[in-house]
Protein backbone atom coordinates (compact mmCIF):
# COMPACT_ATOMS: atom_id res chain seq x y z
CA UNK A 1 0.00 0.00 0.00
CA UNK A 2 1.52 3.57 -0.64
CA UNK A 3 2.74 6.20 1.53
CA UNK A 4 0.79 9.14 1.52
CA UNK A 5 2.77 11.73 -0.43
CA UNK A 6 4.31 14.98 -0.36
CA UNK A 7 5.14 15.14 3.50
CA UNK A 8 1.71 13.98 4.17
CA UNK A 9 1.69 12.62 8.01
CA UNK A 10 2.24 8.49 8.53
CA UNK A 11 0.43 6.23 7.48
CA UNK A 12 -12.25 41.41 13.84
CA UNK A 13 -14.02 42.34 15.53
CA UNK A 14 -13.95 45.84 14.83
CA UNK A 15 -12.53 48.20 17.04
CA UNK A 16 -14.95 50.96 16.77
CA UNK A 17 -13.38 53.96 17.42
CA UNK A 18 -12.78 55.75 15.88
CA UNK A 19 -12.67 52.23 14.76
CA UNK A 20 -12.91 34.75 1.39
CA UNK A 21 -13.80 32.46 0.76
CA UNK A 22 -14.79 31.95 -3.41
CA UNK A 23 -15.90 29.48 -5.54
CA UNK A 24 -15.76 29.01 -8.92
CA UNK A 25 -16.72 25.25 -9.85
CA UNK A 26 -15.11 25.06 -13.18
CA UNK A 27 -12.70 27.99 -12.65
CA UNK A 28 -9.02 27.29 -13.64
CA UNK A 29 -5.72 28.97 -12.12
CA UNK A 30 -3.61 31.39 -13.66
CA UNK A 31 -0.24 31.15 -11.94
CA UNK A 32 2.35 33.25 -13.55
CA UNK A 33 6.19 32.36 -13.69
CA UNK A 34 8.63 34.16 -11.42
CA UNK A 35 10.00 36.41 -14.26
CA UNK A 36 10.46 40.17 -12.84
CA UNK A 37 6.94 40.98 -14.18
CA UNK A 38 5.14 37.94 -12.92
CA UNK A 39 7.08 38.44 -9.35
CA UNK A 40 3.31 38.52 -8.03
CA UNK A 41 2.65 34.90 -8.97
CA UNK A 42 -0.69 34.44 -7.33
CA UNK A 43 -4.33 33.79 -8.09
CA UNK A 44 -5.22 37.69 -9.12
CA UNK A 45 -7.73 36.13 -11.70
CA UNK A 46 -9.42 34.05 -8.80
CA UNK A 47 -9.72 36.80 -6.50
CA UNK A 48 -12.79 37.78 -8.36
CA UNK A 49 -14.82 34.98 -7.33
CA UNK A 50 -15.24 35.18 -3.91
CA UNK A 51 -18.67 33.93 -3.15
CA UNK A 52 -21.14 32.41 -0.56
CA UNK A 53 -21.45 35.13 2.36
CA UNK A 54 -24.79 35.32 4.06
CA UNK A 55 -26.92 38.06 4.77
CA UNK A 56 -28.25 39.09 8.48
CA UNK A 57 -32.14 39.71 7.77
CA UNK A 58 -33.24 43.32 8.97
CA UNK A 59 -35.32 45.88 8.07
CA UNK A 60 -33.45 47.43 4.97
CA UNK A 61 -30.82 46.47 2.51
CA UNK A 62 -28.62 48.93 0.82
CA UNK A 63 -28.67 49.90 -2.81
CA UNK A 64 -25.36 49.83 -5.50
CA UNK A 65 -24.49 53.63 -6.10
CA UNK A 66 -24.01 54.43 -9.79
CA UNK A 67 -21.67 55.00 -12.67
CA UNK A 68 -21.08 57.86 -14.63
CA UNK A 69 -18.92 58.26 -17.97
CA UNK A 70 -15.92 60.76 -17.84
CA UNK A 71 -14.89 63.16 -20.51
CA UNK A 72 -11.79 60.75 -20.82
CA UNK A 73 -14.44 57.57 -21.03
CA UNK A 74 -13.49 56.25 -18.13
CA UNK A 75 -16.09 54.86 -15.56
CA UNK A 76 -16.23 56.80 -12.47
CA UNK A 77 -18.85 56.06 -9.13
CA UNK A 78 -21.49 58.66 -8.05
CA UNK A 79 -23.74 58.18 -5.05
CA UNK A 80 -25.96 61.47 -4.11
CA UNK A 81 -25.42 63.32 -1.15
CA UNK A 82 -28.06 63.86 1.33
CA UNK A 83 -31.31 65.05 0.75
CA UNK A 84 -33.45 67.47 2.64
CA UNK A 85 -35.67 65.90 4.97
CA UNK A 86 -33.77 62.55 5.10
CA UNK A 87 -34.43 59.83 7.70
CA UNK A 88 -31.85 58.83 10.26
CA UNK A 89 -32.08 55.90 8.13
CA UNK A 90 -32.03 57.03 4.90
CA UNK A 91 -28.78 58.63 5.97
CA UNK A 92 -27.24 55.68 7.09
CA UNK A 93 -28.27 54.35 4.19
CA UNK A 94 -26.66 56.84 2.07
CA UNK A 95 -23.99 57.18 3.61
CA UNK A 96 -22.67 53.55 3.18
CA UNK A 97 -23.40 53.84 -0.97
CA UNK A 98 -21.41 57.22 -0.50
CA UNK A 99 -18.28 55.16 1.02
CA UNK A 100 -18.37 52.62 -1.97
CA UNK A 101 -18.37 55.32 -4.31
CA UNK A 102 -15.88 57.78 -2.35
CA UNK A 103 -12.66 56.34 -4.37
CA UNK A 104 -13.62 58.46 -7.19
CA UNK A 105 -14.20 62.13 -4.98
CA UNK A 106 -11.73 61.20 -2.16
CA UNK A 107 -14.78 60.91 0.01
CA UNK A 108 -16.25 64.19 -0.58
CA UNK A 109 -19.78 62.95 -0.77
CA UNK A 110 -19.70 60.61 2.28
CA UNK A 111 -18.29 63.04 4.32
CA UNK A 112 -21.63 65.52 3.58
CA UNK A 113 -23.03 62.55 5.97
CA UNK A 114 -21.33 63.47 8.87
CA UNK A 115 -21.30 66.16 11.23
CA UNK A 116 -18.22 68.28 10.24
CA UNK A 117 -16.33 67.59 13.85
CA UNK A 118 -16.91 63.98 12.50
CA UNK A 119 -15.90 64.70 8.92
CA UNK A 120 -12.62 66.21 10.32
CA UNK A 121 -11.58 62.77 12.38
CA UNK A 122 -13.03 60.08 10.26
CA UNK A 123 -10.03 58.04 8.97
CA UNK A 124 -11.84 56.40 5.96
CA UNK A 125 -8.92 54.02 4.52
CA UNK A 126 -7.86 53.31 7.91
CA UNK A 127 -9.47 49.53 7.78
CA UNK A 128 -11.73 48.34 4.65
CA UNK A 129 -13.85 45.10 5.31
CA UNK A 130 -14.92 43.35 2.24
CA UNK A 131 -18.15 41.12 1.85
CA UNK A 132 -19.85 39.12 -0.59
CA UNK A 133 -21.40 41.29 -3.43
CA UNK A 134 -24.31 39.42 -3.60
CA UNK A 135 -25.66 39.69 -0.13
CA UNK A 136 -26.06 43.92 0.66
CA UNK A 137 -25.57 45.24 4.26
CA UNK A 138 -28.46 45.22 6.52
CA UNK A 139 -29.40 48.19 8.42
CA UNK A 140 -31.66 48.02 11.52
CA UNK A 141 -32.53 49.86 14.42
CA UNK A 142 -31.06 49.23 18.06
CA UNK A 143 -32.76 49.37 21.22
CA UNK A 144 -31.17 52.26 22.36
CA UNK A 145 -31.98 54.50 19.09
CA UNK A 146 -28.26 54.12 17.36
CA UNK A 147 -28.46 51.96 13.58
CA UNK A 148 -26.58 48.90 13.53
CA UNK A 149 -24.75 47.77 10.04
CA UNK A 150 -24.70 43.82 9.45
CA UNK A 151 -23.33 42.13 6.41
CA UNK A 152 -20.83 38.79 6.19
CA UNK A 153 -17.30 39.51 6.36
CA UNK A 154 -15.16 38.18 3.47
CA UNK A 155 -12.07 39.94 5.32
CA UNK A 156 -10.22 43.26 6.42
CA UNK A 157 -7.46 45.42 4.70
CA UNK A 158 -5.54 47.06 6.96
CA UNK A 159 -3.78 50.74 5.77
CA UNK A 160 -0.56 48.84 5.67
CA UNK A 161 -2.32 47.28 2.74
CA UNK A 162 -2.24 43.62 4.70
CA UNK A 163 -5.52 41.47 3.94
CA UNK A 164 -6.73 39.66 7.09
CA UNK A 165 -9.25 36.99 5.60
CA UNK A 166 -12.09 36.60 7.70
CA UNK A 167 -13.27 33.11 9.18
CA UNK A 168 -15.86 31.20 7.32
CA UNK A 169 -19.23 32.75 8.61
CA UNK A 170 -17.96 35.87 10.21
CA UNK A 171 -19.93 38.54 10.40
CA UNK A 172 -19.42 42.57 10.15
CA UNK A 173 -21.24 44.93 12.59
CA UNK A 174 -21.04 48.28 13.34
CA UNK A 175 -22.91 51.14 14.89
CA UNK A 176 -23.80 54.58 14.20
CA UNK A 177 -25.09 57.25 16.02
CA UNK A 178 -26.98 60.42 14.74
CA UNK A 179 -28.39 63.23 15.68
CA UNK A 180 -29.94 66.91 13.84
CA UNK A 181 -27.99 69.59 13.05
CA UNK A 182 -29.21 73.29 13.77
CA UNK A 183 -31.24 73.10 10.25
CA UNK A 184 -32.65 69.99 11.60
CA UNK A 185 -31.32 67.55 9.28
CA UNK A 186 -29.97 63.66 10.42
CA UNK A 187 -26.51 63.77 10.48
CA UNK A 188 -24.32 61.06 11.49
CA UNK A 189 -22.11 61.48 14.44
CA UNK A 190 -20.43 58.81 15.45
CA UNK A 191 -18.93 55.89 13.18
CA UNK A 192 -16.05 53.67 12.92
CA UNK A 193 -13.29 54.65 10.92
CA UNK A 194 -13.11 52.86 8.08
CA UNK A 195 -15.29 51.83 5.32
CA UNK A 196 -17.54 48.62 4.00
CA UNK A 197 -17.25 47.65 0.75
CA UNK A 198 -18.42 44.38 -1.89
CA UNK A 199 -15.21 42.36 -2.43
CA UNK A 200 -15.39 43.04 -6.41
CA UNK A 201 -15.14 46.93 -5.69
CA UNK A 202 -11.73 46.31 -3.52
CA UNK A 203 -10.55 44.20 -6.37
CA UNK A 204 -11.83 47.23 -8.65
CA UNK A 205 -10.00 49.98 -6.06
CA UNK A 206 -7.10 47.80 -5.17
CA UNK A 207 -4.62 45.99 -6.64
CA UNK A 208 -2.71 42.82 -5.20
CA UNK A 209 0.94 43.29 -5.32
CA UNK A 210 3.78 41.61 -4.16
CA UNK A 211 6.79 43.28 -1.84
CA UNK A 212 10.22 41.58 -2.86
CA UNK A 213 11.85 41.35 0.67
CA UNK A 214 15.20 39.37 0.67
CA UNK A 215 16.35 35.92 2.06
CA UNK A 216 18.77 36.05 4.39
CA UNK A 217 21.74 34.91 2.35
CA UNK A 218 20.68 37.77 0.06
CA UNK A 219 20.32 35.28 -3.01
CA UNK A 220 16.42 35.17 -3.20
CA UNK A 221 13.70 37.09 -3.12
CA UNK A 222 10.42 36.43 -0.09
CA UNK A 223 7.69 38.04 -1.36
CA UNK A 224 4.63 39.44 0.55
CA UNK A 225 1.74 40.29 -0.87
CA UNK A 226 -0.57 43.78 0.08
CA UNK A 227 -3.17 45.91 -1.71
CA UNK A 228 -2.20 49.55 -2.65
CA UNK A 229 -4.44 51.19 -3.91
CA UNK A 230 -4.56 51.62 -7.92
CA UNK A 231 -4.02 55.59 -8.28
CA UNK A 232 -1.29 55.21 -6.31
CA UNK A 233 0.19 51.74 -6.66
CA UNK A 234 3.79 52.58 -7.28
CA UNK A 235 4.46 54.87 -4.59
CA UNK A 236 2.90 52.94 -2.22
CA UNK A 237 4.95 49.68 -2.77
CA UNK A 238 8.23 51.83 -2.47
CA UNK A 239 6.56 52.72 0.95
CA UNK A 240 5.65 48.99 1.79
CA UNK A 241 9.85 48.29 1.21
CA UNK A 242 10.73 50.75 3.60
CA UNK A 243 8.52 49.94 5.86
CA UNK A 244 9.83 46.50 5.97
CA UNK A 245 8.14 42.97 6.02
CA UNK A 246 4.94 41.84 8.12
CA UNK A 247 5.70 40.63 11.75
CA UNK A 248 5.34 37.16 10.92
CA UNK A 249 7.76 37.49 7.88
CA UNK A 250 10.51 39.95 9.50
CA UNK A 251 12.34 36.81 11.35
CA UNK A 252 13.18 35.15 7.90
CA UNK A 253 13.04 38.10 5.72
CA UNK A 254 14.79 41.50 5.01
CA UNK A 255 15.07 44.87 3.28
CA UNK A 256 18.51 46.01 2.43
CA UNK A 257 16.71 49.67 2.20
CA UNK A 258 18.16 51.96 5.26
CA UNK A 259 15.92 52.32 7.89
CA UNK A 260 16.22 56.28 8.04
CA UNK A 261 15.41 55.78 3.82
CA UNK A 262 12.63 58.30 3.06
CA UNK A 263 10.68 59.01 -0.44
CA UNK A 264 11.46 62.22 -1.82
CA UNK A 265 10.78 65.01 -4.10
CA UNK A 266 8.03 63.32 -6.36
CA UNK A 267 8.20 59.95 -5.23
CA UNK A 268 7.77 57.38 -8.17
CA UNK A 269 7.86 58.95 -11.68
CA UNK A 270 7.06 56.89 -14.87
CA UNK A 271 8.40 57.96 -18.21
CA UNK A 272 8.60 55.86 -21.15
CA UNK A 273 8.80 52.53 -19.29
CA UNK A 274 11.39 53.58 -16.86
CA UNK A 275 9.78 54.15 -13.59
CA UNK A 276 13.04 56.40 -11.52
CA UNK A 277 11.91 56.16 -7.79
CA UNK A 278 13.55 59.25 -5.45
CA UNK A 279 14.82 58.56 -2.48
CA UNK A 280 16.24 60.61 0.62
CA UNK A 281 20.12 61.16 0.31
CA UNK A 282 20.45 59.02 3.38
CA UNK A 283 18.59 56.36 1.34
CA UNK A 284 22.20 55.29 0.55
CA UNK A 285 23.44 51.90 1.41
CA UNK A 286 26.74 52.82 0.92
CA UNK A 287 28.51 49.66 -0.17
CA UNK A 288 28.12 48.46 -3.68
CA UNK A 289 27.01 45.11 -3.15
CA UNK A 290 24.01 46.35 -0.68
CA UNK A 291 23.44 49.09 -3.42
CA UNK A 292 22.60 46.39 -6.51
CA UNK A 293 20.51 44.53 -3.98
CA UNK A 294 18.32 47.50 -2.59
CA UNK A 295 17.62 48.18 -6.48
CA UNK A 296 16.43 44.58 -7.64
CA UNK A 297 13.96 44.58 -4.34
CA UNK A 298 12.78 47.92 -5.77
CA UNK A 299 12.92 46.51 -9.51
CA UNK A 300 11.34 43.53 -9.17
CA UNK A 301 8.78 45.25 -6.82
CA UNK A 302 7.85 47.98 -8.89
CA UNK A 303 8.21 45.97 -12.79
CA UNK A 304 4.58 44.15 -11.85
CA UNK A 305 2.73 47.66 -12.10
CA UNK A 306 2.20 47.43 -16.84
CA UNK A 307 3.80 50.36 -18.28
CA UNK A 308 6.62 49.84 -16.42
CA UNK A 309 9.62 47.97 -18.04
CA UNK A 310 12.86 49.39 -15.50
CA UNK A 311 13.55 51.11 -12.63
CA UNK A 312 16.60 53.80 -11.47
CA UNK A 313 16.70 54.69 -7.92
CA UNK A 314 17.97 57.90 -6.80
CA UNK A 315 19.26 58.37 -3.22
CA UNK A 316 19.08 62.35 -3.34
CA UNK A 317 21.20 63.08 -6.81
CA UNK A 318 23.13 59.92 -6.71
CA UNK A 319 21.94 57.09 -8.88
CA UNK A 320 22.44 53.57 -7.20
CA UNK A 321 23.30 51.90 -10.43
CA UNK A 322 22.22 48.50 -11.79
CA UNK A 323 20.32 45.95 -10.13
CA UNK A 324 21.97 42.75 -8.79
CA UNK A 325 20.31 39.65 -10.30
CA UNK A 326 19.30 37.24 -8.35
CA UNK A 327 19.02 33.78 -8.36
CA UNK A 328 15.98 32.71 -11.00
CA UNK A 329 13.61 30.51 -8.78
CA UNK A 330 11.72 28.64 -11.73
CA UNK A 331 11.01 25.18 -11.28
CA UNK A 332 12.62 22.62 -14.22
CA UNK A 333 9.91 22.06 -17.01
CA UNK A 334 9.04 18.14 -16.90
CA UNK A 335 11.45 17.76 -13.36
CA UNK A 336 8.92 15.69 -11.53
CA UNK A 337 10.35 12.98 -9.35
CA UNK A 338 9.73 9.77 -8.59
CA UNK A 339 9.89 5.94 -8.16
CA UNK A 340 9.81 3.59 -10.91
CA UNK A 341 10.40 -0.27 -11.13
CA UNK A 342 12.55 0.41 -7.77
CA UNK A 343 14.70 3.30 -9.02
CA UNK A 344 14.06 7.12 -8.81
CA UNK A 345 13.41 8.94 -11.78
CA UNK A 346 13.24 12.40 -13.13
CA UNK A 347 10.19 13.36 -15.75
CA UNK A 348 6.72 10.74 -16.36
CA UNK A 349 7.33 10.46 -20.39
CA UNK A 350 9.56 7.91 -21.89
CA UNK A 351 12.50 9.79 -21.92
CA UNK A 352 12.57 10.49 -18.31
CA UNK A 353 15.90 9.86 -16.35
CA UNK A 354 17.29 7.52 -13.64
CA UNK A 355 18.54 9.53 -10.46
CA UNK A 356 18.91 6.58 -8.64
CA UNK A 357 18.77 2.55 -9.39
CA UNK A 358 17.85 0.40 -6.45
CA UNK A 359 21.60 -0.70 -6.39
CA UNK A 360 22.69 2.19 -5.19
CA UNK A 361 20.07 2.83 -3.06
CA UNK A 362 20.58 -0.65 -1.63
CA UNK A 363 17.40 -1.47 -1.47
CA UNK A 364 13.95 -2.17 -3.94
CA UNK A 365 11.44 -0.95 -1.72
CA UNK A 366 12.73 2.67 -1.52
CA UNK A 367 9.77 4.70 -1.55
CA UNK A 368 9.22 8.57 -1.29
CA UNK A 369 12.18 10.19 -3.33
CA UNK A 370 13.04 14.08 -3.23
CA UNK A 371 15.87 15.80 -5.04
CA UNK A 372 17.99 18.33 -3.46
CA UNK A 373 18.87 21.65 -4.99
CA UNK A 374 22.59 20.27 -5.47
CA UNK A 375 21.48 17.24 -7.47
CA UNK A 376 21.52 14.57 -3.91
CA UNK A 377 18.68 12.18 -4.12
CA UNK A 378 16.63 11.55 -1.00
CA UNK A 379 14.02 8.42 -0.25
CA UNK A 380 12.95 6.22 2.13
CA UNK A 381 13.87 2.41 3.67
CA UNK A 382 11.70 0.95 5.98
CA UNK A 383 12.27 3.53 9.05
CA UNK A 384 15.00 5.23 7.65
CA UNK A 385 16.17 8.05 5.22
CA UNK A 386 18.60 7.66 2.10
CA UNK A 387 20.61 10.17 0.82
CA UNK A 388 23.05 9.93 -2.14
CA UNK A 389 24.50 12.29 -3.27
CA UNK A 390 25.16 13.17 -6.98
CA UNK A 391 27.83 11.57 -8.59
CA UNK A 392 27.92 8.89 -6.15
CA UNK A 393 27.14 5.27 -6.51
CA UNK A 394 25.86 4.49 -2.98
CA UNK A 395 23.54 5.09 -0.61
CA UNK A 396 23.88 6.25 3.19
CA UNK A 397 21.49 6.43 5.62
CA UNK A 398 21.12 10.01 7.79
CA UNK A 399 17.76 8.70 9.70
CA UNK A 400 16.36 5.97 11.61
CA UNK A 401 13.53 5.85 14.16
CA UNK A 402 12.20 3.23 15.83
CA UNK A 403 12.75 -0.33 15.03
CA UNK A 404 14.12 -0.80 11.71
CA UNK A 405 11.72 -4.65 11.48
CA UNK A 406 8.87 -2.68 12.22
CA UNK A 407 8.44 -1.25 8.25
CA UNK A 408 7.22 1.91 7.29
CA UNK A 409 5.68 2.90 10.50
CA UNK A 410 8.21 6.81 11.61
CA UNK A 411 8.94 8.59 8.60
CA UNK A 412 7.34 10.85 6.05
CA UNK A 413 8.02 11.77 2.90
CA UNK A 414 11.14 13.80 2.72
CA UNK A 415 11.44 17.60 0.78
CA UNK A 416 15.34 18.37 0.08
CA UNK A 417 15.61 22.05 0.77
CA UNK A 418 18.00 24.58 -1.12
CA UNK A 419 20.53 24.90 1.93
CA UNK A 420 21.37 21.13 1.75
CA UNK A 421 18.75 20.37 4.57
CA UNK A 422 15.99 17.43 4.15
CA UNK A 423 12.64 18.04 6.01
CA UNK A 424 10.31 15.48 6.92
CA UNK A 425 7.97 14.41 9.62
CA UNK A 426 9.63 11.73 11.87
CA UNK A 427 7.29 9.96 14.70
CA UNK A 428 5.09 12.89 13.89
CA UNK A 429 7.54 15.90 14.54
CA UNK A 430 8.68 18.01 12.02
CA UNK A 431 12.43 17.33 11.64
CA UNK A 432 15.49 18.62 9.58
CA UNK A 433 18.28 16.77 9.03
CA UNK A 434 21.59 17.62 7.10
CA UNK A 435 24.24 15.57 5.22
CA UNK A 436 26.39 14.40 8.16
CA UNK A 437 22.78 13.01 10.30
CA UNK A 438 22.86 16.65 12.18
CA UNK A 439 19.18 16.83 13.42
CA UNK A 440 18.34 20.89 13.67
CA UNK A 441 15.92 21.93 16.54
CA UNK A 442 12.74 23.23 15.16
CA UNK A 443 11.31 24.68 18.14
CA UNK A 444 8.10 26.70 18.13
CA UNK A 445 5.57 26.96 20.36
CA UNK A 446 2.25 26.83 17.44
CA UNK A 447 3.43 23.58 16.34
CA UNK A 448 2.83 22.18 19.78
CA UNK A 449 -0.62 23.24 19.66
CA UNK A 450 -1.62 20.00 17.32
CA UNK A 451 0.16 17.47 15.72
CA UNK A 452 1.56 18.34 11.98
CA UNK A 453 -0.49 15.89 9.14
CA UNK A 454 1.64 17.59 5.81
CA UNK A 455 3.50 20.45 5.50
CA UNK A 456 5.35 21.99 1.93
CA UNK A 457 8.23 24.68 1.34
CA UNK A 458 8.05 27.70 -0.50
CA UNK A 459 10.32 27.75 -3.74
CA UNK A 460 12.86 30.07 -2.02
CA UNK A 461 13.14 27.40 0.94
CA UNK A 462 12.18 30.15 3.39
CA UNK A 463 8.96 29.79 4.31
CA UNK A 464 6.65 26.46 5.57
CA UNK A 465 3.07 25.91 5.10
CA UNK A 466 1.80 23.46 7.40
CA UNK A 467 -1.82 21.39 8.15
CA UNK A 468 -2.38 20.73 11.41
CA UNK A 469 -3.86 17.53 12.58
CA UNK A 470 -7.06 19.46 13.50
CA UNK A 471 -7.45 20.75 10.69
CA UNK A 472 -5.65 24.16 10.91
CA UNK A 473 -3.54 25.63 8.03
CA UNK A 474 -0.64 28.17 8.77
CA UNK A 475 2.35 29.37 7.30
CA UNK A 476 5.80 30.58 9.04
CA UNK A 477 8.92 31.87 8.07
CA UNK A 478 11.72 29.50 8.52
CA UNK A 479 14.51 31.30 10.81
CA UNK A 480 18.29 30.34 9.59
CA UNK A 481 21.61 30.83 10.85
CA UNK A 482 24.22 32.10 8.00
CA UNK A 483 24.54 28.31 6.75
CA UNK A 484 21.45 27.75 6.10
CA UNK A 485 20.49 25.69 9.28
CA UNK A 486 17.21 26.06 10.57
CA UNK A 487 17.35 27.32 14.00
CA UNK A 488 13.06 27.63 14.22
CA UNK A 489 10.22 28.84 12.94
CA UNK A 490 8.51 32.43 12.98
CA UNK A 491 5.01 33.13 14.48
CA UNK A 492 2.32 31.21 12.31
CA UNK A 493 0.07 33.34 10.07
CA UNK A 494 -2.97 31.25 10.15
CA UNK A 495 -4.73 30.50 6.81
CA UNK A 496 -8.78 30.29 8.01
CA UNK A 497 -9.56 29.88 4.64
CA UNK A 498 -7.47 27.04 3.76
CA UNK A 499 -8.10 24.89 6.78
CA UNK A 500 -10.95 22.64 8.04
CA UNK A 501 -12.17 19.19 8.87
CA UNK A 502 -11.68 17.31 5.60
CA UNK A 503 -8.92 19.38 4.24
CA UNK A 504 -5.46 16.76 3.34
CA UNK A 505 -2.65 17.24 1.88
CA UNK A 506 -0.59 20.71 1.31
CA UNK A 507 1.54 22.50 -1.35
CA UNK A 508 2.68 25.74 -2.62
CA UNK A 509 1.47 26.44 -5.72
CA UNK A 510 2.45 29.65 -6.25
CA UNK A 511 4.95 31.89 -4.39
CA UNK A 512 2.10 33.38 -2.37
CA UNK A 513 -0.43 31.40 -2.52
CA UNK A 514 -0.77 27.11 -1.04
CA UNK A 515 -3.37 24.83 -2.22
CA UNK A 516 -4.89 21.85 -0.08
CA UNK A 517 -7.36 18.95 -0.92
CA UNK A 518 -10.94 19.81 0.95
CA UNK A 519 -14.04 17.73 1.34
CA UNK A 520 -16.80 18.93 -1.35
CA UNK A 521 -19.39 21.23 -0.41
CA UNK A 522 -21.54 19.69 -2.65
CA UNK A 523 -23.09 17.46 -0.26
CA UNK A 524 -23.02 13.74 -1.32
CA UNK A 525 -20.62 14.13 -4.44
CA UNK A 526 -17.71 12.21 -3.03
CA UNK A 527 -15.48 14.37 -5.56
CA UNK A 528 -13.03 16.90 -3.39
CA UNK A 529 -12.64 20.23 -4.31
CA UNK A 530 -9.11 21.92 -4.43
CA UNK A 531 -8.31 25.09 -2.37
CA UNK A 532 -5.95 27.08 -3.65
CA UNK A 533 -5.52 30.15 -1.12
CA UNK A 534 -3.35 33.42 -1.48
CA UNK A 535 -1.63 34.38 1.64
CA UNK A 536 -3.39 37.65 2.00
CA UNK A 537 -5.66 37.21 -0.39
CA UNK A 538 -8.49 35.23 -2.37
CA UNK A 539 -9.94 31.72 -2.65
CA UNK A 540 -10.51 29.63 -5.22
CA UNK A 541 -12.23 26.93 -5.58
CA UNK A 542 -11.50 23.90 -8.36
CA UNK A 543 -13.18 20.39 -8.52
CA UNK A 544 -11.02 17.62 -8.01
CA UNK A 545 -11.13 13.86 -8.77
CA UNK A 546 -12.84 11.60 -6.92
CA UNK A 547 -10.34 8.92 -6.23
CA UNK A 548 -7.67 11.74 -5.45
CA UNK A 549 -6.26 12.02 -1.98
CA UNK A 550 -3.36 14.54 -2.09
CA UNK A 551 -1.96 17.37 -4.18
CA UNK A 552 1.19 18.81 -4.91
CA UNK A 553 2.26 21.91 -7.18
CA UNK A 554 5.92 23.06 -8.51
CA UNK A 555 5.43 26.19 -6.13
CA UNK A 556 5.06 28.63 -9.27
CA UNK A 557 4.18 27.48 -12.53
CA UNK A 558 1.27 26.02 -13.73
CA UNK A 559 1.55 22.69 -12.81
CA UNK A 560 -0.86 21.19 -10.09
CA UNK A 561 -1.13 17.36 -10.05
CA UNK A 562 -3.42 15.24 -7.95
CA UNK A 563 -2.50 11.94 -6.74
CA UNK A 564 -4.32 8.84 -5.77
CA UNK A 565 -4.54 5.44 -4.88
CA UNK A 566 -2.85 2.46 -7.32
CA UNK A 567 0.04 5.00 -8.47
CA UNK A 568 -2.47 7.02 -10.83
CA UNK A 569 -1.63 11.04 -11.26
CA UNK A 570 -3.89 13.46 -12.74
CA UNK A 571 -2.48 16.71 -13.77
CA UNK A 572 -4.69 20.24 -14.46
CA UNK A 573 -4.94 20.73 -18.10
CA UNK A 574 -7.50 23.84 -18.51
CA UNK A 575 -10.79 22.98 -16.97
CA UNK A 576 -9.82 19.32 -16.87
CA UNK A 577 -8.03 16.75 -15.14
CA UNK A 578 -6.52 14.21 -17.13
CA UNK A 579 -3.98 11.46 -16.41
CA UNK A 580 -0.10 12.34 -16.51
CA UNK A 581 1.13 8.91 -15.22
CA UNK A 582 0.41 5.60 -13.26
CA UNK A 583 3.81 4.10 -14.08
CA UNK A 584 5.64 6.58 -12.19
CA UNK A 585 4.54 6.67 -8.40
CA UNK A 586 5.35 8.82 -5.07
CA UNK A 587 5.58 12.23 -7.63
CA UNK A 588 7.21 15.39 -6.45
CA UNK A 589 8.56 18.70 -7.03
CA UNK A 590 11.87 19.68 -6.05
CA UNK A 591 12.70 22.84 -4.88
CA UNK A 592 15.03 25.11 -7.39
Amino acid sequence: MKQPMHRNALAEGREHAGGPEGRDPGGSLVTPSLTRRGALGVLSAAAGVLAGCTALPSSSGVTRSGVAASDTNALIETAPGPGEGDSAEDVVNGFLRAAIAGFSDDFTTAKQFLTERTAAQWKPLETVSAYNGSTEPQVSVAADGSFKVTSGQVGVLDSLGVFTPAQEGATYVSEFSLATNSTGQWRITGLPHGILLPFSRLMQNFAVSSLAFLSQDRTRFVSELRWYLRSSQADSLVSGLLAGPSSWLSGGAFTLIPRNAEPAGRGVVVEAGTATVHLSADSDPASEDSRRLMVAQIEQSLVQISGIDRVRVLAGTVDLGAPAQLTPMAPEVGGIVGMSEGAVVRGTGSSRVTLATDRALGTGDARSPSLGADGTVYALSASSLLRLPQGQDSASVILSVGDPSAGAGGLGAPLGDRHGWAWLLAEGQLTAVNGSGQRASLESSWLQEAAIAAFDLSVESERIAVRRSDGRVAVAVIIREQDGRPKGLGPALEMPRAGGAGTSGISWCAPNAVCVLADSSAEGSGVPEVRLVQIGGAVNTLVGVKEAHSVISDRSEESLLLIGDGGKTWQRRGAMWRVLTSEVTDPSFPLP
